[in-house]
């Protein structure tokens, strides 16, 4: 599994042996903490299974979701101590059960510092995230509820690959940066138009064109 580490290849047959033996591997359950801002720097986090969720914190309390990694994918932000860039008050999430392998941060500074791919890799993919992140705020910022949330139901049916998926009203709040109580009329609104169906803890997307009328 080590070998899909987007730099694995690129590592010398020592620095691959300094990552397998460093590598740890962690299962965290639903809704699980996983790493929060001022915490010990975790380290980057690779997704082997389930789905991690990274989201801001206001001073008030309010949680905004800007950035999700599925299996297969890197939390880069998870290693922000290394970038020394990120200062807002955050925390990452098991959204699913989910299992992860965890290069700590020393170690990932360590082969930065030697090896210039893995500097150049690590520096691609934590541009990407941090350019996912920021335009998740700004659809926050400049479009409509009705539009954030159907844009979210779309991107989900997607992910999911399916018409009827689990996700609860206070996961979709923190996503399009709203409340709870708040999802939960839009939705009505959007169940009585016939656009989607409401169950405990499930969604089923009843008229997917409707989503790009709205969009």
């Amino acid at each position: 599994m080590n070998q899909d580490i987007a730099f694995y290849s690129y590592l010398t047959p020592e620095q691959q042996d300094l990552l397998n033996r460093s590598i740890q591997i962690t299962t965290y359950r639903k809704g699980q903490m996983v790493h929060r801002h001022g915490d010990v720097c975790v380290g980057m986090i690779f997704v082997r299974k389930g789905r991690l969720a990274f989201s801001a914190l206001s001073e008030e309390g309010r949680e905004v979701t800007i950035l999700r990694a599925d299996a297969g994918q890197t939390c880069i932000l998870s290693a922000a101590c290394v970038f020394r860039v990120i200062e807002t008050d955050s925390h990452i999430t098991a959204e699913v059960n989910t299992e992860v392998a965890i290069l700590p941060a020393m170690i990932l500074s360590q082969l930065m510092n030697q090896n210039p791919d893995v500097e150049r890799i690590v520096y691609k993919q934590a541009t990407l995230q941090y350019s996912g992140a920021l335009k998740t705020l700004q659809q926050i910022v400049f479009f409509s509820l009705e539009k954030r949330l159907a844009l979210f139901l779309r991107d989900e049916q997607a992910h999911q690959g399916t018409l009827v998926f689990s996700v609860t009203h206070e996961q979709i709040a923190r996503c399009i940066g709203s409340s709870r109580e708040v999802v939960t009329r839009m939705l009505k609104q959007f169940s009585d138009r016939g656009i989607v169906a409401l169950g405990r803890g499930t969604v089923t997307l009843l008229n997917p064109d409707a989503l790009e009328d709205i969009l």
